[in-house]
């Protein structure tokens, strides 16, 4: 009971430090192509993935919560859970008018817990919770009118969509698969914000504000299967067994509709002496319409080549190299029955990792896990209609905090750099950025009957 008592607090612990993060995390973001479909992806894969650029239908860890595939989750061992952040730096550039934007933004990535039901069947189970997208804007458009008033408008943004899920994963022997469900839901608040501009009459400034709440369950299948390449046996001080192994993957988020509901709010308005607004006179005191947002499928596809060693200490990674194919039917999304400015996307992801030697307990740098990858692809979104081309590159950490001795008790810090943009020559606006991303990783044979007391 002691032993019940002690994980139960360590998980209440990790989830108010997440609802911590959440509450107390700033954004000066400004995306003006968050402006279109349900925001800008955030890519909330686990942080040891996105080291490796982003690989993660084909690789599995019993340490390691990979929520991008559901089928993974059969390989839990040990009670696992997992939290992490984000800060992301980004450098808007536009072409016509010249201008460019810096702004920085600090969210959490994820919190999950992974556990077996049953070790001995392979049957795993994970629940968690992460956002999806992020809209975050905010854009002056000034134009005139009859060659002598001028018309300013100030569009602004939201809002986001998250998602709480669980899933179950089941192996027999090669063979993995898995199903992961839960919600998506969120909210989208938008503004547009008119004054005419005249130096002889006083015009009364418009605002057109819309909110939309949204919520709906998902579905989310995949598989994995290994097949051993080679292995060999090399007797030194002790045995050790080296093994190849090809991993593939894939994963399918089956198309879906959310259930939506907006309310429009119209009004006259202006600011008062601090700078915040006050209403003169609401057109639109708040309608409701109920509709639907259809969120399309996306399908990824890839493989991992692995060599991992075994002996009396147990299975240990030397090095893995990877590729993934997404792809996701954007051109089906609707927002009230209409289109938006979102066409099919795609992305390559290619990477690996390292391990020197992850025994050696007199070495703390040959502990590390050394990751690196890159992708490509093109965004779902298509502002001004010339596509945005998408390229990023990685690097990663994985940091052991306990050395390999400790038989039970896994603790990691996953970290990431990424580098990357979107958009080329063809677009007037490009986006470059720099992401930071860390995770604590903490695993424990919990749940185990004493024998002494």
């Amino acid at each position: 009971m002691q032993l019940v008592s002690t994980t139960i607090n360590r998980l209440i612990t990790v989830a108010l430090l997440s609802l911590s993060l959440s509450s107390t995390a700033f954004s000066q973001e400004n995306s003006p192509f968050s402006r279109y479909g349900l925001g800008d992806l955030t890519n909330t894969q686990n942080i040891l993935l996105k080291g490796m650029g982003g690989i993660a239908v084909a690789y599995t860890d019993p340490q390691i919560i990979n929520f991008s595939n559901p089928a993974s989750f059969a390989n839990a061992r040990i009670v696992t859970y997992d939290l992490g952040i984000t800060i992301d730096a980004r450098t808007l550039n536009r072409k016509t008018p010249v201008g460019k934007y810096n702004s920085t933004n600090f969210s959490p990535s994820y919190l999950a817990v992974a556990m077996p039901i049953s070790a001995k069947h392979s049957l795993g189970l994970t629940v968690g919770f992460r956002p999806i997208t992020r809209i975050n804007y905010s854009v002056v458009s000034s134009e005139r009118l009859n060659g002598i008033d001028s018309i300013q408008t100030l569009f602004e943004g939201s809002g986001g969509m998250n998602e709480a899920f669980v899933g179950v994963g089941k192996r027999w022997k090669n063979f993995s698969v898995g199903l992961s469900t839960g919600f998506h839901f969120g909210k989208r608040q938008t503004a547009s914000k008119r004054a005419m501009i005249n130096d002889t009459v006083v015009y009364y400034k418009a605002n057109y504000n819309t909110t939309t709440s949204y919520r709906g369950a998902f579905l989310t299948g995949g598989i994995q299967y290994q097949i051993l390449l080679n292995d060999t046996t090399k007797k030194k001080k002790s045995t050790i067994t080296e093994y190849y192994n090809l991993r593939l993957g894939a994963s399918v988020l089956l198309s879906h509709k959310l259930q939506a509901e907006q309310t429009n709010f119209k009004e006259t308005y202006d600011y008062d002496y601090s700078g915040a607004t006050y209403t003169l006179d609401s057109i639109d005191a708040g309608s409701t319409i109920n509709g639907k947002i259809n969120i399309p499928a996306t399908y990824t596809v890839g493989f991992l080549i692995q060599k991992t060693t075994a002996d009396a200490f147990g299975i240990f990674d030397k090095w893995a190299l990877g590729a993934d194919f997404t792809i996701a039917n954007w051109k089906d999304y609707r927002y009230f029955n209409q289109k938006d400015a979102t066409i099919n996307s795609w992305q390559l992801n290619i990477g690996g990792q390292w391990v020197p030697d992850a025994k050696n307990i007199n070495n703390y740098f040959s502990r590390i896990a050394y990751r690196t990858g890159f992708n490509i692809g093109k965004d779902y979104i298509n502002a001004d209609g010339n596509e945005l081309k998408t390229y990023g590159i990685s690097l990663g950490f994985g940091l052991p905090v306990r050395p390999a001795r400790y038989s039970y008790q896994f603790t990691t810090i996953n970290t990431a750099f990424e580098f990357g943009k979107r958009g080329s020559a063809a677009n007037n606006i490009t986006e470059k950025y720099f992401k930071l991303s860390v995770s604590l990783c903490l695993s424990d044979l919990w749940f185990v009957k004493r024998k002494y007391d």
